[in-house]
């Protein structure tokens, strides 16, 4: 389920600092060791500045401090096991500042606890999950200990 690529919905998702629990998206960017996730929390919250053209991919402008992964609403970008295909509803973004580790143990006593449960969407497409990761690799926005497990 924690594999690079895997697209999956948590029902709620439990926050590090504490805020309140809510279903979230979860792309697992990099598996560290098994014990490990460098995982990001997209959002539908668009922070794109309005003289930027939208569009799918890497938005890194790093003299304005922004890098951006852009999904586009209803755009396929994953497919599961049985073939069903997978697209946000609505405009989706990584921010690459906001990515970070998260412990699989964590989710896993979550699961036993009942606390959560975790929906696998699908797979990233190949070339999605690469261009995800070489926009996260190149940007100065995402913290150079991140940059370097990618």
């Amino acid at each position: 389920m924690f594999e690079e690529g895997n697209l999956l919905r948590f029902e709620p998702f439990l926050f590090k600092n504490g805020a309140l629990p809510k279903p979230k998206y979860f792309v697992v960017i990099k598996d560290i060791d098994g014990d490990l996730l460098l995982a990001s929390l997209p959002t539908s919250k668009d922070h794109v500045p309005r003289d930027i053209e939208m569009r799918r991919g890497c938005l890194d402008i790093s003299e304005r401090q922004l890098n951006i992964f852009v999904f586009l609403s209803n755009e396929v970008i994953s497919i599961d096991a049985e073939g069903n295909e997978f697209a946000f509803p609505l405009d989706t973004f990584i921010y690459g500042a906001d990515i970070d580790t998260y412990p699989v143990s964590t989710f896993i006593n979550q699961l036993q606890d009942n606390d959560t449960s975790i929906l696998l969407l699908g797979k990233l497409q190949d070339g999605i999950f690469q261009e995800l990761k070489e926009c996260l690799k190149s940007s100065r926005m995402v913290k150079n200990k991140f940059r370097r497990l990618l």
